[in-house]
């Protein structure tokens, strides 16, 4: 699984950073596939994109804006929910979030792993945490000043 990780500039702004990852032979974010792929939850999104947006430029990425915990424990594998709407991503700090997909999950079920398709956003976005943060720790990509500096990012699964 290969992806770029881009920061998403319209939300980004002086309180946090807003990124989300193009996946190889994609030409959309993970972020704008969201959008488009749950368009039918007009109310939903707006609430999320609002949330996005107050965060970048006002508020910061706050821990309690998040349901943590939805990967594999120490991922950073978090959901910015709206109503039944799940978007998931990858908490780094206040000052920077990277955004996966994610979807509706149906009043039916109790947890992701029962429904496919959330299943497999949930376990792209593992993967992708699982990259980022190696290439963190290995200082591939350093924090600084609320952004993440790519200093090299060639990593193969």
């Amino acid at each position: 699984m290969n992806f770029e990780i881009e920061e998403i500039k319209e939300l980004s702004g002086n309180a946090a950073s807003i990124y989300s990852v193009t996946m190889e032979g994609e030409e959309m974010t993970l972020l704008e596939q969201f959008f488009d792929e749950n368009a039918e939850y007009e109310e939903e999104l707006n609430e999320i994109l609002n949330k996005l947006y107050v965060m970048g430029q006002e508020t910061g990425c706050r821990w309690d804006n998040f349901k943590h915990n939805e990967g594999s424990p120490g991922d950073g594998v978090s959901v910015l929910k709206s109503g039944r709407l799940r978007l998931y991503c990858l908490y780094v700090d206040s000052t920077i979030v990277c955004f996966g997909s994610g979807g509706y999950k149906s009043p039916e079920i109790r947890a992701y792993q029962e429904d496919a398709e959330l299943n497999s956003k949930v376990e792209q976005m593992k993967a992708i945490a699982k990259r980022i943060n190696y290439a963190i720790v290995n200082k591939d990509i350093e924090i600084k000043g609320g952004k993440l500096n790519i200093n090299f990012w060639d990593y193969e699964d």
